[in-house]
């Protein structure tokens, strides 16, 4: 698999066979040392969602002003709305997620959809969609 973005370090299917070693009870050196010419950090970051997330949000806090922010904001949106026009699974995924990060309220549905049956889907990978920085 070829890599479009060089931030990328690791390819996909790498990043699988590090989530199902780490499913395994392996430690994250051992991973690393398995895997080959990855640091255990590297491991980490890609087998513990949370930690991932989190160091995303670190990073895009630190990096813009708010006024570029303000910018981002709209090219993003418009990068969505594409996506999701070409891929409604996308938007479903997108909708489900915001239903569940949601703190302000409990939603019970989302687009008609029991929220409990909603997340099984979203966790089913039905509506995945490939990554655009990876052939």
């Amino acid at each position: 698999m070829k890599q479009k973005d060089a931030r990328y370090k690791i390819t996909s299917k790498q990043i699988q066979e590090i989530k199902q070693l780490r499913s395994t009870g392996l430690s994250y050196a051992k991973i690393a040392e398995a895997i080959g010419n990855i640091t255990w950090a590297t491991a980490y970051y890609w087998a513990n969602d949370a930690q991932r997330k989190k160091a995303r949000q670190k990073n895009a806090q630190r990096r813009h002003t708010e006024t570029e922010n303000k910018t981002r904001i709209k090219r993003d949106m418009k990068t969505r709305e594409k996506r999701w026009e070409e891929n409604p699974n996308s938007k479903l995924a997108h909708e489900i997620r915001s239903a569940l990060s949601d703190k302000r309220s409990r939603r019970k549905t989302v687009r008609g959809i029991p929220i409990e049956e909603a997340k099984r889907l979203l966790e089913s990978g039905k509506l995945n969609t490939p990554n655009k920085k990876l052939d």
